[in-house]
């Protein structure tokens, strides 16, 4: 498989997908023979940030399909799912602030502009939710059998064109990308472009990808 450029993120089409309203319920996606688990924003203490990994049922249940369609000596490491609103702002924030301190040549639309590459508006409108509010998004990664995370090209969150899907990276790297979206797309889910670690299944970001006219799955709150 080649990995092909594929179109970025336009956020304004939300507004021409009809919102989801699936109730499937947010489930833990606690380490297992599939993968393992190691949720980095709790890790790095930011704020919110839950130790434990929520994602719809039925995007749990697409992982299993997708760790299945790994070759022999590769497996899932899974990087962040649900996210509440209050994390999301402060990512949001926080990038808005760097890039405005590193790039002082761009235009505010600039900065903005390239903030959306890589970090979604907080939003739990159900019409246009931030992507991993809905539970329907995933970051993850390989590692090798003993845990071992591989070298992908660039690091996770990445904010440089190295984190694109399809960049100009080493040879092994841009092979263990093509491995990754192979198994995912196999599994149904769509990668956004920007960052090769970022896939979705069922919200609108996918919906979008693969022409649907609805969504699944809205903004989702965690189980009391």
């Amino acid at each position: 498989m080649i990995l092909e450029t594929q179109p970025a993120l336009d956020w304004s089409v939300a507004q021409t997908i009809k919102a989801g309203t699936s109730n499937e319920p947010l489930v833990p996606a606690v380490e297992c023979e599939y993968w393992s688990i190691k949720p980095m924003y709790f890790r790095n203490g930011w704020v919110d940030a839950t130790p434990e990994i929520w994602l719809r049922e039925g995007v749990v249940e697409r992982l299993k399909v997708a760790a299945h369609a790994l070759p022999k000596g590769c497996r899932l490491v899974l990087l962040d799912g649900w996210r509440p609103k209050t994390l999301q702002q402060f990512l949001f924030d926080s990038f808005l602030e760097n890039l405005r301190k590193d790039r002082p040549d761009l235009s505010e639309a600039e900065v903005v502009n390239e903030t959306l590459n890589f970090v979604a508006p907080p939003s739990e409108d159900p019409q246009c939710p931030s992507p991993h509010i809905t539970g329907g998004a995933i970051d993850l990664t390989l590692a090798d059998d003993a845990g071992r995370i591989f070298d992908m090209g660039s690091d996770f969150d990445e904010t440089s064109d190295r984190s694109w899907t399809a960049a100009d990276v080493p040879a092994t790297a841009a092979g263990r990308r093509r491995v990754l979206v192979e198994a995912m797309y196999q599994a149904g889910f769509t990668n956004l472009p920007s960052e090769w670690w970022h896939f979705d299944y069922g919200n609108w970001v996918w919906a979008w990808y693969t022409q649907q006219s609805a969504a699944i799955y809205g903004p989702a709150r965690l189980p009391r």
